[in-house]
């Protein structure tokens, strides 16, 4: 019999026990595979940041607008570039399971403020200029409903009512714009500022947020501290910060997925090691008798050893696999039928890599004192044990 169908064997001596162990660390390794594209996913939204564009907020917080005025006083500010500003117009099309991520801002400062999207179509660009009721469609989402320029969009928001009371708003589609770059979002719609702050039934002469593009990043800090002083002691104080600052501030209204995500793992993973350390260590009390056999064989302490820890890797190992590629089955399925920002979810070949790193780790840390144990037990304690 050769050594790998020897451990093979060994550790599947109990095929119940073996079945339920290998089906937990399974069960481990899926959820690993299904929450870390969902981490990853809200960490690139940080990480594509741009480090020239500073966001201006309300002080009091990021919930509350400020007057749309402000723009001029921010654009004298030294370093300062170029200034819009957005409004969340929270929406959804058709269904309340249908959300859609729609701004409001200056279609004429778009494209120069938001350089990670592109208008292809210059004629489309202009007509959206042009025309009040027009938006402007992201790639993904134009796709995904299968909008084509002049078409009559009917969208629902959660927040902002017209003035007839009504929440439904009617846009016709003026332009559609694709992503600069492979990473870039087109899952959005834009709405112009204009008509839609003279429609709404409140609010009206004020702003979600300031964006502006700055001439030297290095100087960000100095110039969010001057524009704050501008603000200070007015009844709107401002609140400037990065980009990044901004994204993961906005992120955290909702709680910190980051730690909310690892937090959870780590409770999966602690459960797992202690299920198969027990089960391990359960596995080789009752074989003491063979193992002081292999000693009398000739197997030294450092082979036995090996011997545990391989059993112990080829569970973990066997098991993980199994379940990574299960959720590397199953998330781009759920990604397809999800909207917005779950719609390119997969599993990457760095989490096969972090995964199969922690399965290796796992395995070794869970047969470290059963394997300890077995290797440094003596023939006459071994062979008691079986007597016993």
């Amino acid at each position: 019999m050769t050594l790998g169908r020897f451990i093979l064997r060994q550790a599947l001596r109990r095929k119940l026990r073996a079945i339920f162990t290998i089906g937990s660390v399974a069960v481990a390794f899926l959820l690993f595979g299904l929450l870390m594209p969902i981490d990853r996913m809200f960490q690139s939204r940080i990480e594509l940041a741009n480090t020239h564009r500073l966001i201006v907020t309300n002080k009091a917080s990021m919930m509350r607008p400020l007057p749309v005025s402000y723009a001029e006083r921010i654009a004298d500010v030294d370093n300062v570039q170029l200034v819009s500003h957005f409004t969340y117009f929270g929406a959804f099309y058709r269904d309340p399971s249908n959300q859609i991520a729609a701004i409001v801002t200056e279609p004429e400062r778009f494209p120069q403020m938001v350089n990670e999207v592109e208008f292809r179509d210059r004629t489309h660009l202009d007509q959206w200029l042009k025309e009040p009721t027009g938006i402007a469609v992201g790639r993904q989402l134009a796709d995904q409903y299968q909008w084509k320029v002049g078409d009559l969009v009917p969208i629902h928001s959660t927040i902002y009512a017209r003035e007839d009371g009504s929440q439904a708003w009617t846009f016709r589609v003026s332009a559609i714009f694709d992503g600069a770059g492979k990473d870039a979002d087109t899952n959005s719609m834009v709405i112009n500022y204009r008509y839609f702050d003279t429609a709404r039934a409140a609010g009206k002469g004020t702003v979600g947020w300031y964006a502006l593009r700055i001439e030297d990043s290095t100087q960000s800090a100095a110039t969010a501290q001057q524009l704050d002083a501008v603000f200070k002691n007015s009844p709107d104080e401002t609140s400037t910060v990065t980009e990044k600052a901004f994204a993961q501030s906005f992120l955290r209204q909702v709680g910190d997925f980051g730690i909310m995500l690892k937090v959870a793992l780590g409770l999966v993973f602690w459960t797992l090691v202690l299920v198969t350390a027990n089960t391990m260590a359960q596995s080789i009390r009752e074989r003491f008798s063979e193992i002081a056999v292999l000693q009398t064989l000739g197997f030294d302490a450092r082979r036995i050893f090996g011997l545990v820890v391989a059993e112990s890797l080829l569970i973990m190992v066997g098991g993980g696999l199994i379940g990574l590629t299960v959720a590397a089955l199953t998330v781009p399925l759920v990604a397809q039928s999800t909207e917005q920002l779950l719609s390119t979810l997969n599993v990457s070949v760095a989490d096969w890599l972090y995964g199969i790193a922690l399965m290796l780790m796992l395995g070794v840390l869970v047969a470290w004192l059963p394997a300890m144990r077995a290797a440094h037990q003596t023939v006459v304690s071994g062979l008691s044990e079986a007597v016993a």
